[in-house]
């Protein structure tokens, strides 16, 4: 009786949807074990759907992600004339996820959210605990506890600087902080919108907030302001109210330009930028020169792409031409995913992948005004990221999309009895 009961109990966990979840914690913890369960969870789908638990049902809106996939890998073929299996591999995200959620079982939202928030808890106590271990030093018989990496900087000049131990990249030790920075605000959005009954709620929205902070991502802290605009208009009634927390949102953001080292800092040598003007403390922004090498690059093969193989050799000339040094050394990507998949794939790139940002805003608004914040959230967090990142050419951006993008398509307004009332 034992035997058949623990049989029960396991074959009731390991079905595809719970390996989804999984997945969703490891996301923002480890690359090698998320990809592993994304692996594990298309061979137990198979298996499912030849036991005949589960049927195949296609999502119309779902398709364009392997079409965007196949765009990509058309056009690196015949701009490059080889084939190389990395393209395939790189990009594979937008085949998987689809793929996955294109069942006749229904994916529980708040289940997957759940998953998601605690794994990024748990990357930010990782994070913490290897600032703490970093921050202290032990002399002889004396210990010392220094976040500061240069001691001739004070406490806040370092986030800007040589670096501290519990800000930017020095903090965010499992992936780049731009990325991090996004998993957190999507958190952020789950909690706010889906996860009603979520014990602690408030203190983890606040700790998460806290957080953005930390990871000094500039990119991270415009998605939390927009996550914070959205509860506001969706979740306060009062006009007086709204109008007291905006002004006073404006006032936060003006006092970070004001006072935030690195937002601080990003400002003024953004305005030096501009004006030609460089500095030892204010030096020409990285991105700004990394868009100018792109912008060059894309006028001279926008229509068509050259290609996912071709793409960093086109970008480094520019960078070069610009006098980018630090872009053509480490092959840096253009920064923006706009600019790079007109780079890599062309017009007919670009217009799949605006097309996928239209379906998602047109599932946001497909779902009752209470509902929708959460999409609309969703889909601010992507485009704005875009802006910033090129998304799919790293397995944390491209997973991250294609994921809860096929998420969110194949949702419909049963799906996790969304609710923020």
């Amino acid at each position: 009786m034992k035997s058949e009961i623990t049989t029960l109990n396991l074959s009731n966990f390991v079905k595809y949807d719970n390996f989804l979840a999984l997945f969703a914690f490891l996301l923002p913890l480890n690359e090698k074990l998320s990809t592993l369960l994304i692996g594990l969870s298309v061979l137990i789908l198979i298996v499912e759907i030849i036991r005949g638990d589960i049927t195949f049902k296609v999502h119309r809106e779902l398709l364009l992600l392997p079409l965007l996939y196949l765009i990509y890998v058309t056009v690196s073929i015949i701009m490059s004339g080889e084939i190389q299996f990395k393209w395939f591999e790189n990009k594979a995200s937008l085949l998987v996820f689809p793929l996955l959620f294109s069942t006749s079982r229904k994916i529980d939202l708040k289940k997957i959210l759940t998953f998601f928030v605690y794994g990024c808890l748990v990357a930010y106590v990782i994070c913490l605990l290897f600032a703490i271990k970093n921050s202290i030093g032990i002399d002889g018989s004396n210990f010392h506890f220094n976040p500061v990496i240069n001691a001739k900087r004070g406490f806040f000049e370092s986030m800007v600087y040589e670096g501290n131990y519990f800000f930017g990249v020095h903090f965010s030790s499992l992936m780049q902080i731009s990325y991090f920075a996004l998993y957190i605000a999507m958190a952020i959005t789950g909690l706010l919108f889906v996860l009603e009954g979520f014990k602690g709620k408030k203190i983890l929205v606040l700790i998460f907030s806290i957080a953005i902070f930390q990871i000094s991502s500039l990119a991270g802290i415009l998605n939390l302001i927009t996550v914070i605009i959205v509860a506001i208009l969706y979740k306060l009634r009062s006009k007086r109210t709204k109008t007291a927390i905006f002004l006073g949102l404006l006032g936060l953001v003006v006092l970070s330009a004001i006072f935030h080292p690195r937002v601080n800092n990003t400002l003024k040598g953004v305005y030096k930028t501009f004006r030609g003007e460089e500095s030892p403390l204010y030096p020409k922004q990285p991105r700004l020169m990394t868009w100018e090498g792109a912008v060059k690059t894309i006028r001279e093969n926008g229509i068509f792409g050259v290609g996912i193989g071709n793409s960093q050799k086109e970008l480094n000339k520019k960078y070069i031409e610009v006098g980018y040094e630090k872009g053509y050394k480490e092959n840096l990507n253009a920064h923006n995913q706009y600019m790079q998949i007109l780079l890599e794939c062309g017009i007919l790139g670009l217009i799949t992948l605006l097309l996928i940002l239209y379906f998602l805003l047109k599932k946001a608004f497909y779902f009752e005004k209470h509902q929708r914040p959460f999409f609309l959230c969703f889909f601010l967090l992507i485009t704005t990221s875009f802006m910033f990142e090129s998304m799919l050419s790293r397995y944390i951006g491209i997973s991250f999309f294609a994921f809860f993008t096929s998420l969110i398509l194949q949702s419909n307004k049963e799906v996790g009895q969304i609710s923020i009332r």
